[in-house]
């Protein structure tokens, strides 16, 4: 999901082309909820009560991508001041409209 490092969740996420590749160019798409029925109880069960800290900071930083420290103000809405506490999500969350 889009901008889970966001204090508010986004609800969803809507994908546009730019550029359609005459030919190729498939978008796979993965159904989390199959992937979370065929797990095995055992391991529902371990990762139920999981969560994760959600930081932009920390992605773009693995991708060598820096804001300077007199722009990070400017970016605090977006995760990623200095002053930024990730948030923690669950690492299992079922959408409220489903």
């Amino acid at each position: 999901a889009d901008s889970t490092y966001m204090r508010v969740q986004a609800m969803g996420a809507v994908f546009t082309a730019e550029i359609v590749p005459d030919d190729g160019g498939d978008t796979g798409f993965a159904d989390m909820r199959a992937a979370y029925d065929a797990l095995d109880d055992a391991t529902r069960e371990q990762i139920d009560s999981l969560a994760a800290y959600h930081s932009r900071r920390y992605s773009m930083d693995r991708a060598d991508l820096h804001v300077s420290q007199e722009n990070a103000d400017r970016y605090q809405l977006y995760g990623y001041g200095a002053d930024t506490e990730p948030p923690l999500r669950p690492l299992i969350k079922v959408h409220p409209e489903t």
